[in-house]
């Protein structure tokens, strides 16, 4: 695994925290 493709799995990984936290955050408001 290469150092650039490491990066992008890091920021994919990043990005899908945070929709996933405001998902979350989103749920229990409405709930």
């Amino acid at each position: 695994m290469t150092n650039r493709k490491l990066r992008k799995v890091i920021i994919y990984f990043m990005l899908f925290a945070m929709v996933a936290s405001t998902f979350l955050a989103g749920l229990t408001i409405f709930l």
